[in-house]
C-alpha cells in the first residue's frame, strides 16, 4: 500500500454536509490569499476532465462587469458593484456586509488584481470545529467577479472549502491548508447559460472526430485519497500528482500540505528556463490560462506531441487524479482545459 496519512471518513462527510448547509467559518489566520479558483459560470451542467479533478464547461458570466481603472479602485467601488448584483437570498445572510471591516489586497498574479474580502459568518460545524463564510470580490484585468467562500475545518489546520457564485451555484470545492495559506482545487463546476448554435463544416474541413485518437496510459492514475478497508478511513495518497507537476515538476512553495506533497498548484514557469514562443513545435510545453480568485493563472499544462500546419493537434498531459492521456486539444471531452488563452514555452 502507498505511504499515506489518515483522516476519518465520518469527519470528511460531516464537514462537507455542514458546508452544504452554509454553516461555516473560523478565525484561522487571514484567509484572504487562499484560493486558486473562480471563473465563468452557467446553467446546464456538462462534465469534462480538468487539471483540478472535474470541470464543467461554460458559456458566459452575468456576474462580470468591466471597470477601466483598476489602480484607483477603493472598497466603495467593490461595494457599489456588489449592490448592483442579484444575490440569492440566504447566501450572505440577512444582515448587510460590514464594509468597514473589508480588507483590500493586491493579489500576486502579475496583473495587480485586487481582492476585497469580508467575513459574513463565524461559527462551529457539527464536528465542533471552526466554520467560516466569507464574501469575496475580485477585480482582475478590469473586471469584477464575486462569490462566497465557505470553510469547514475537519482538523485544526485543514478545511474543506466550497465557492459559490451569487446565484447560489457551487463553482469549486477544495482543501485549504492554514500554515501555508494555500488552497488545492479538487473539483470545478461551470454552468452553461445557453447552447451555442450548430456550426456547419466548410467544404475543406475534415469529418474526423478529434476525440477518436485519444490514448489513455493505463496505470498512471494517482487518486488523492484511498479508502483503507482495514481502518475504514480515507488515507491521503502521498504519490498523487497533477498536470503541472507532470510537466513542470514539484513546487515546494505551492504544496498544499504534507498530505499531498507532489500536487503543484502554481508552476514556476518564470524560473524554469523556458521562454514563451508564438509558433509551437513538438516538444514544447503547452499551458492554458484562466481567471481564478487569486488572479490570472495557469489552468492546465501539457507536452506538445503533434503539430500540423502550425496548429497543435496532440498533447500529452496528466489529467488531475486520472491517467496520463494523449489527446487533441480540440476534443470536446477536454474543452475545460483550454481556458481563456493558450501559451507555448520552449527551452
Amino acid at each position: 500500500m502507498k505511504s499515506v496519512k489518515s483522516m476519518t471518513l465520518r469527519a470528511n462527510e460531516s464537514a462537507m454536509k455542514e458546508a452544504d448547509k452554509g454553516i461555516l467559518r473560523s478565525g484561522h489566520k487571514n484567509l484572504g490569499f487562499r484560493f486558486l479558483l473562480i471563473l465563468t459560470l452557467f446553467v446546464n451542467i456538462v462534465f469534462f476532465n480538468s487539471c483540478n479533478k472535474e470541470d464543467y464547461n461554460v458559456a458566459g458570466n452575468d456576474d462580470v462587469i468591466e471597470n477601466t481603472n483598476n489602480s484607483s479602485l477603493e472598497v466603495r467601488d467593490f461595494k457599489n458593484w456588489f449592490e448592483s448584483q442579484n444575490v440569492t437570498k440566504g447566501l450572505i445572510g440577512d444582515q448587510e456586509p460590514d464594509w468597514g471591516k473589508a480588507e483590500l489586497k493586491i493579489l500576486p498574479d502579475g496583473y495587480n488584481s485586487l481582492l476585497v474580502s469580508i467575513e459574513i459568518y463565524k461559527g462551529k460545524n457539527s464536528l465542533g470545529n471552526d466554520s467560516i463564510r466569507e464574501l469575496q470580490i475580485m477585480n482582475v484585468k478590469n473586471e469584477f467577479i464575486g462569490g462566497v467562500q465557505v470553510f469547514s475545518f475537519f482538523k485544526e489546520e485543514s478545511a474543506h472549502t466550497k465557492y459559490y457564485n451569487f446565484d447560489g451555484q457551487i463553482l469549486e470545492e477544495g482543501i485549504y491548508y492554514t500554515p501555508k495559506q494555500l488552497y488545492i482545487l479538487l473539483k470545478e463546476y461551470t454552468y452553461i447559460v445557453k447552447q451555442s448554435p450548430v456550426r456547419l463544416k466548410s467544404g475543406n474541413e475534415s469529418d474526423d472526430d478529434p476525440c477518436a485518437d485519444t490514448v489513455v496510459l493505463s496505470g498512471t492514475a494517482t487518486p488523492q485519497t484511498i479508502f483503507n478497508e482495514t481502518t475504514q478511513m480515507y488515507d491521503f495518497n502521498l504519490e498523487a500528482y497533477n498536470c503541472h507537476a507532470y510537466v513542470w515538476g514539484q513546487n515546494d512553495t505551492c504544496n498544499i500540505s504534507p498530505d499531498l506533497p507532489l500536487w503543484n498548484n502554481c508552476p514556476d514557469i518564470a524560473s524554469s528556463g523556458y521562454s514563451e514562443v508564438s509558433t509551437p513545435q513538438v516538444g514544447d510545453r503547452w499551458v492554458s490560462y484562466k481567471t481564478y480568485s487569486n488572479g490570472y493563472r495557469p489552468c492546465h499544462s501539457a507536452f506538445v506531441e503533434e503539430v500540423v500546419n502550425e496548429k497543435v493537434t496532440k498533447v500529452k498531459a496528466k489529467c488531475a487524479e486520472a491517467e496520463i492521456k494523449i489527446y487533441n486539444p480540440n476534443c470536446s471531452k477536454f474543452a475545460g482545459y483550454l481556458g481563456e488563452e493558450v501559451k507555448y514555452y520552449r527551452k
